[in-house]
């Protein structure tokens, strides 16, 4: 009887560790939530460049408004190409944003809940270079010789789509 208690005890142990790993692999590769379309941005509000050690640095922030106490960002890239040859510097982002809930709290209305991409361009030369947002040409940035450049930004226009 003391055998048949050990294999009953085996056996549970076994089923167990079967059921945890497959309800790993089921919630890891079969249950994926996958973001709404609704929640990707592949489009910039503003892009600003200062300088500061090291060289010149952008930061590009999601189009539209996403209030911090309700939104967060699930996923921010991007790319920045800068063609010194060209004068052409050339961005293009991506953000993962998902509704949060801080119940009892009221979203707060301003527009950080979609926080902002980073990019160190690297020392540049002084010029004015185009900025591109993927294939459109949004703006020039200015870098000065013999002084500081200045923080520069680009804003979407609020009617462009």
């Amino acid at each position: 009887m003391k055998k048949n208690w050990w294999k009953s005890i085996l056996v549970f142990i076994l089923g167990m560790l079967v059921f945890a790993v497959g309800s790993f692999f089921v919630r890891t590769f079969i249950l994926v939530q996958r973001p709404e379309r609704s929640g990707i941005i592949e489009d910039f509000q503003q892009i600003c460049f200062w300088p500061d050690v090291g060289g010149m640095y952008a930061s590009v922030s999601p189009r539209g408004c996403f209030p911090s106490y309700c939104t967060h960002p699930k996923l921010r890239a991007g790319s920045a190409i800068v063609d010194v040859r060209e004068y052409k510097i050339q961005f293009e982002t991506q953000f993962v944003l998902e509704a949060t809930s801080r119940f009892p709290f009221p979203c707060v209305d301003n527009c950080a809940g979609g926080g902002t991409v980073s990019f160190n361009l690297g020392p540049l030369i002084p010029y004015d270079y185009e900025v591109w947002f993927r294939d459109e040409k949004i703006g020039q940035l200015q870098v000065y010789s013999g002084r500081e450049t200045p923080r520069q930004c680009i804003e979407r226009p609020a009617g462009d789509v």
